[in-house]
């Protein structure tokens, strides 16, 4: 009686398990389709009316360095803006030595100096600014790399997220406007 007892519930356990389960998969959503290249190029550009190019640039740089970001190149004869933002990773990176009895500190987990593991990440964002008539677009690309302990990437990938977009030109029409009143470094 006991045996048969412990057989069912085990059964119920089994069966509440598999209902589980089936009921978390049905609820997954398909993978969203790839984004053509006008989707993205929409997504990476806004059209700023009746600004001055210089202004513009210096409003996108402010904008970046608002996020983050450090400058690494800027060109306005060509309109063109280079940045990097560094992000450290936590939980999940970091070294997996063995500090047991105070000796092996470089030495990996399994005695190998060589081994790899997620470090950092690195966004990097390439910009072009392009006078047309009375107002200039601007163009921002951001991608994503994970590098290792040794500085290696590991993984590249174009952010592709509306709202990281929508974000940086939020800042960028602050900073317009900052720069139209007057308001800069009061």
């Amino acid at each position: 009686m006991y045996h048969s007892w412990i057989s069912r519930h085990v059964r119920f356990l089994v069966v509440a398990f598999a209902v589980v389960v089936c009921a978390s998969g049905c609820q997954m959503e398909p993978p969203k389709p790839p984004l053509t290249q006008l989707q993205l190029r929409q997504l990476q550009s806004r059209s700023y009316e009746n600004r001055d190019f210089i202004t513009a640039m210096r409003a996108v740089i402010n904008a970046l360095l608002d996020e983050g970001f450090i400058i690494k190149n800027a060109d306005k004869d060509l309109g063109f803006i280079q940045a990097t933002k560094d992000i450290e990773i936590s939980g999940g990176g970091g070294n997996p030595t063995l500090g047991i009895f105070g000796g092996f500190g470089d030495v990996g987990v399994w005695g190998n100096p060589q081994q790899r593991w997620r470090n950092s990440s690195q966004i990097d964002c390439s910009g072009t600014l392009t006078k047309v008539g009375n107002s200039t677009n601007v163009r921002l690309i951001f991608q994503k790399k994970t590098l290792d302990n040794f500085g290696v990437p590991m993984g590249i990938s174009l952010i592709e997220d509306p709202e990281y977009y929508q974000n940086v030109f939020v800042k960028i029409d602050k900073s317009l406007f900052l720069e139209r009143e007057n308001l800069v470094g009061r």
